[in-house]
């Protein structure tokens, strides 16, 4: 698309010309084949734990990104919102498993593999849906540490990940927020060199002292939103050229080993990845019941307007 668009100093593109109906046809045939290559891409990058092949893991969010626990019971909204007025009780368990059920089964046929990993919608946790995850196979999720804080045992720290259940437990990560929304937020008027060597400063901030077990610090971001407003780094392609750069680096000094977290459970003889059984991971006796917004579900329950919503379903 050179012929229509010229790129400027500042980084931004502008028309060359005026667009005809045949040039929308071109952009949106262009368009058709960066999509269409979407799955397929990644598909070839999927680590495989049977062959330790691979780069990234493919997670799912349950099916039509409801807020899971307000759908298995809404009056688990009390717990974290005791002081907010709540709906009649709204309370379809079996609705819920279908929502991770479905994702499952959709993300199989899509990609040939059964997923292991799923980030509930908006990080929506509870201690009441964990036997849904992995009576669908699922065994680890995420969500932020301002949930575990609020967990018990009390003052667990964040740079480790945490097993939830007692049959069948589900391994849990809590995202860094303060790492997670540098990328998201704080570096959006940074270069991304700079931007790249605070982040890994950051990550080796975490290095435990000698004789002390090794941490595993987790990113989440809020992805879709992020590289839009890269201001002094075009879509953030310098930072997450160099970030890569130096992580790439640091992993042959043995300093930071980027992994995912098929790997991190199982291990990767192949990068030197020890296994960590979900069954040795410390134990979270009561998950509290929230979102990565707060930790609780006032964004989607609480209100008249949303109360009168969840009415409406209810109904329904």
């Amino acid at each position: 698309l050179s012929d229509l668009l010229y790129k400027y100093d500042d980084r931004t593109y502008r028309l060359k010309k005026l667009v005809t109906e045949d040039d929308c046809n071109r952009i949106v045939a262009e368009t058709y084949k960066v999509l269409s290559n979407i799955v397929p891409i990644h598909k070839k990058l999927m680590y495989d734990a049977k062959t330790n092949l691979g780069q990234i893991d493919i997670v799912t969010t349950p099916f039509y990104h409801p807020i899971l626990p307000l759908i298995m019971d809404t009056d688990l909204a009390k717990i974290c919102q005791p002081d907010h007025p709540l709906p009649p009780r709204f309370a379809y368990p079996d609705d819920a498993n279908a929502q991770v059920a479905k994702a499952v089964a959709y993300v199989k046929s899509e990609f040939g593999e059964t997923l292991t990993g799923m980030w509930p919608a908006e990080g929506s946790v509870a201690q009441e849906i964990m036997p849904i995850f992995s009576d669908n196979g699922i065994e680890w999720i995420a969500t932020d540490e301002k949930i575990l804080f609020r967990s018990q045992p009390s003052g667990q720290p964040q740079y480790y990940p945490y097993r939830v259940g007692e049959k069948k437990p589900v391994a849990v990560v809590f995202r860094d927020t303060g790492l997670s929304d540098k990328i998201g937020f704080s570096y959006q008027s940074w270069k991304g060199i700079d931007a790249a060597g605070d982040f890994v400063k950051s990550i080796l901030a975490f290095t435990p002292a000698p004789g002390e077990p090794e941490r595993m610090v987790t990113v989440i971001l809020d992805g879709e939103n992020a590289w839009e407003w890269y201001r002094e780094d075009n879509d953030g392609k310098e930072f997450l050229h160099t970030l890569y750069r130096r992580l790439g680096n640091l992993y042959e000094s043995g300093e930071i080993v980027p992994v995912t977290m098929s790997e991190y459970i199982h291990g990767n003889p192949k990068r030197k990845v020890p296994p960590h059984p979900v069954s040795a991971m410390r134990q979270i006796d009561t998950l509290f019941p929230g979102s990565w917004i707060n930790a609780n579900y006032d964004t989607w329950i609480g209100i008249p307007e949303k109360n009168r919503a969840w009415e409406y379903l209810g109904t329904a």
